[in-house]
């Protein structure tokens, strides 16, 4: 069986980094003010958000990848604004998702 894999996307006025900390508590099933993790303990929150920034038109730029990890989960960010959220396979053990 494969990990669970959640992808997400900011709405546009959606910080970046906001959209990772509600990503990660949904796959974990937690509230996010209940994640052991903060965001700022694991990447620059307003750097992330700044990288990622739309262009002046609205449009998210296709180039980039940041891969990082908060509360036992690999967040990929691309590019296009897309956050990728795998649980750690003890994580997924823990909560009852499909490891």
């Amino acid at each position: 069986m494969s990990q669970a894999k959640l992808v997400y996307r900011p709405t546009p006025n959606e910080p970046l980094s906001e959209t990772i900390v509600h990503a990660v508590a949904d796959t974990l099933g937690v509230d996010p003010v209940d994640l052991d993790d903060r965001i700022s303990d694991c990447i620059d929150p307003d750097a992330l958000d700044r990288l990622f920034r739309p262009d002046t038109d609205g449009a998210p730029s296709p180039d980039g990848l940041v891969v990082f990890s908060m509360a036992n989960c690999r967040i990929e960010v691309e590019g296009n604004r897309s956050v990728l959220v795998t649980p750690s396979r003890d994580v997924s053990a823990a909560t009852g998702l499909e490891a």
